[in-house]
């Protein structure tokens, strides 16, 4: 996968499960969670997505339960974005998420 498609992809996976996290999937109450950022396997068929909250338990459980998700979230990318391949998500907790 070329370098400039490649980051383009990134951007629109960050946006779109953005979107997906907010609006499909039922986390916990008062459990608020952003994107940080995506890495996608060479042949853009997995996807490693980084979420952050305001403490680290929280960002747990939201891993916990994103990963759960993950077959409905990829059906939910599938519809959304016109690819041949799908990212696979998997779902891991940020670096920058505070102790």
């Amino acid at each position: 996968m070329r370098e400039r498609r490649r980051e383009r992809l990134k951007s629109v996976l960050v946006r779109e499960l953005s979107q997906i996290i907010r609006e499909e999937v039922d986390l916990p109450e008062n459990l608020f969670v952003t994107v940080q950022g995506v890495e996608l396997s060479k042949d853009g068929s997995k996807a490693k997505v980084f979420i952050s909250a305001l403490n680290r338990e929280d960002a747990v459980r939201a891993v916990e339960q994103l990963n759960r998700a993950q077959g409905y979230i990829h059906h939910l990318l599938g519809k959304r974005l016109r690819l041949k391949i799908v990212p696979r998500p998997e779902f891991f907790v940020s670096p920058e998420v505070l102790l």
